[in-house]
């Protein structure tokens, strides 16, 4: 009689375990499933990316070519730039959720005059990029850089007083067919321009294909004619293209309306702030560091901007979160919104640590590849140690970020990244790298220990923020509907 009782739980317990295994199959079914539908979303944005990345990559490489002197002008001038184009793209890029909702909503007069209104205020941006061009000329001089390091850099700078004004109206362009979910122009456009680029770098920087020999200066005229075609791409596209033909994005083209233009700042300001508080803490490294020598900026160089490369996968990860996002909330399904950011958020991590594995593996020849000058690759090889270990931490702060903008929730992510990486990261990064409070300072060292230790903190709370406004989304509507019942 008593073996009954134990023959009962045994079948249970194979019950369950069954039961538990079929779960877990299913669990596992729904995130391949759920993960190829983001991979498609985020593929051509992480290729266009890259493309766009690329560019920067290429320059720091034909600059790294010439000598020492011009790539560390280039990294400085290029740190300038970015700080500037950051914020513009944050700005811009509150007008994808923004477009995305009214997508998902299939509001389609909506997103005719939201693209036009973009289109407005891109202008005002651009001339404020012009300004913003003219003032890091000016503090370029107040660095301590050598003169002909400084000559270089400003060169390097003043075309971007062309590219900035472009820039603004190419972002339009760009967040609107990523809000309607239309990935194809980043990537097909993104990599021409990559080509491009490539091939006016190498002709104006080396005097090639009969054009003049210009040194660094030469990539920033390349990057100018480049944006000049990525625009015209963009623009052709907007008109012809199947996915736009049908929303005569150009017809009854309507006047500046300020609560547009206010309701797009008041979401997209937060949002810039959010990606300078990070960014701007890697582009400053260069500048802090430029008093101990052109090695050590140029092995920063190096490091830095295969890191951002690397970086394009996460950062297309959280861009198709943001679109993905905003198309269930635009439907009312903030169940769906969830689903789809807890399989970004495995996708991520598992492409996060498998990148940081390669540049551990690598590092040595991917430093040899940008300098023939051992001293650089000696210490670009040791910086991406702690490259790997930044992408690991990285990934999800940036698709937790990306999740968060399709919520429209900017202000609480832009305390939070301000408080992890200038309130507690920099000036541990700072004592440690350039003071001997510590011991003996670590240079450049120092610096990217800061951006290991911010980026952890800002994605654990970035995803306590994601949970948190993830479930207030589901219970606001459950809540809805128990108050008006069908």
């Amino acid at each position: 009689m008593k073996m009954i009782p134990f023959f009962i739980k045994f079948r249970l317990m194979a019950l369950r375990s069954i039961n538990s295994t079929y779960k877990q199959s299913t669990s596992d079914s729904r995130f391949f499933d759920v993960a190829r539908v983001l991979l498609r979303l985020a593929g051509p944005l992480i290729l266009g990316q890259v493309a766009v990345v690329g560019m920067t990559v290429t320059d720091i490489y034909m600059a790294g070519q010439v000598n020492a002197d011009t790539l560390a002008a280039l990294q400085l001038g290029g740190s300038m730039w970015s700080m500037i184009n950051l914020i513009v793209i944050g700005i811009m890029i509150a007008n994808s959720p923004i477009i995305g909702n009214h997508w998902g909503a299939q509001q389609f007069d909506k997103v005719r005059l939201q693209f036009q209104q973009i289109l407005w205020l891109a202008l005002p941006i651009g001339l404020l990029v012009i300004g913003a061009v003219f003032s890091g000329i000016q503090m370029l001089s107040h660095l301590d850089i050598s003169e002909n390091v400084y000559q270089i850099a400003k060169g390097y700078l003043s075309p971007f007083l062309i590219t900035g004004f472009m820039f603004p109206a190419f972002f339009a362009f760009r967040t609107t067919f990523e809000g309607m979910g239309d990935t194809r122009p980043v990537l097909v456009f993104n990599s021409a321009a990559f080509f491009l680029n490539a091939v006016l770098d190498y002709g104006l920087v080396f005097g090639k294909f009969g054009l003049p020999e210009m040194g660094g200066v030469g990539a920033a005229w390349a990057t100018v004619i480049v944006m000049a075609f990525l625009l015209t791409c963009m623009a052709t596209y907007g008109q012809k293209s199947k996915t736009t033909r049908g929303l005569k994005l150009y017809n009854d083209f309507s006047g500046p309306n300020l609560k547009r233009l206010r309701e797009i700042l008041r979401l997209g300001i937060p949002i810039s702030l959010n990606i300078a508080a990070e960014f701007s803490f890697f582009a400053i490294i260069p500048f802090m560091i430029a008093h101990l020598g052109a090695t050590v900026v140029g092995a920063h160089a190096i490091a830095i901007n295969i890191d951002s490369l690397a970086f394009m996968v996460p950062l297309g990860i959280a861009q198709a979160l943001t679109i993905k996002v905003s198309h269930a909330q635009g439907r009312g399904n903030p169940s769906e919104a969830r689903m789809f950011c807890i399989a970004g958020f495995k996708l991520v991590l598992i492409l996060g640590l498998t990148m940081s594995a390669l540049k551990i593996l690598f590092r040595h020849d991917i430093a040899a590849i940008f300098t023939t000058e051992p001293e650089i690759q000696i210490l670009a090889a040791n910086l991406f140690l702690f490259a790997a270990a930044l992408g690991a931490v990285d990934c999800l702060q940036m698709s937790c970020s990306g999740a968060l903008r399709g919520y429209k929730d900017a202000r609480i992510p832009l305390v939070i990244q301000i408080t992890a990486f200038w309130v507690i990261a920099f000036p541990i990064a700072y004592s440690i790298a350039l003071t001997d409070y510590w011991g003996d300072p670590l240079g450049i060292y120092g610096f990217w220990i800061g951006t290991v230790i911010a980026a952890s903190i800002a994605a654990t709370s970035l995803l306590i923020r994601w949970n948190k406004i993830s479930r207030r989304a589901i219970n606001n509507l459950m809540e809805e509907r128990s108050n008006n019942p069908p």
